[in-house]
């Protein structure tokens, strides 16, 4: 009989980070280019981080092994961040900045409830990494509505050449909580490194 191999959780969460890094230039390079106007971009951004709230949303109703407090608490958090991500279009700086607000306070109080979690499973880690991504795509609009255009930095490529070998940094640490208790603050922590990295690369 075939056993199949399962990637370790450190493995995916890497994996994760890479596609982040792929995705977030690319949103980067489309703002920076002027392909579409911020709130065009803003209101993509929302619609495509509404699907994945609403498809995690789903999956906390179907969970199993969620308690059931926890449940309710974690289906609220995404409700109320799915509230956040319909409001109305961005037209000026100051809607997007009031927006922006509020989205944040929500994405706050949802990582808040993920980290507070002992368990470390794929569920909640790609939920906090895509609370994540999502969070730096806000900075890279932020700077976007600020300066009404982004340069596009010649100096990016060293930032990305800096951020994959702070990545390999955070793999081997993932590797070695993954071996040595798989320990869920140990993950959180590395992941929010990893966007803080990511932040700094994108947005200075």
């Amino acid at each position: 009989m075939e056993t199949i191999e399962k990637t370790p959780l450190s493995e995916k969460i890497v994996m994760g980070l890479k596609k982040a890094v792929v995705e977030l230039e690319d949103f980067r390079l489309q703002a920076a280019l002027g392909k579409a106007e911020a709130r065009d971009v803003y209101e993509e951004a929302k619609k495509k981080f509404d699907k994945y709230v609403n498809e995690a949303k789903v999956r906390v109703e179907d969970a199993k092994d969620t308690a059931r407090e926890r449940s309710t608490q974690l289906k609220a958090l995404l409700e109320t961040l799915q509230v956040q991500l319909s409001l109305g279009k961005a037209e000026s700086k100051e809607i997007f900045k009031v927006q922006q607000k509020k989205i944040t306070k929500a994405l706050n109080d949802l990582e808040a409830f993920i980290k507070k979690n002992k368990t470390a499973n794929e569920y909640y880690t790609k939920l906090l990494m895509e609370a994540g991504k999502f969070r730096v795509k806000l900075d890279i609009l932020k700077m976007r509505w600020e300066l009404n255009r982004l340069e596009t930095r010649i100096e990016f490529d060293d930032k990305k050449k800096e951020l994959l070998r702070k990545l390999s940094d955070v793999k081997n640490r993932l590797t070695k909580n993954e071996e040595a208790d798989k320990k869920w603050e140990h993950f959180k922590d590395d992941i929010s490194d990893a966007y803080s990295h990511l932040k700094k690369a994108f947005v200075g």
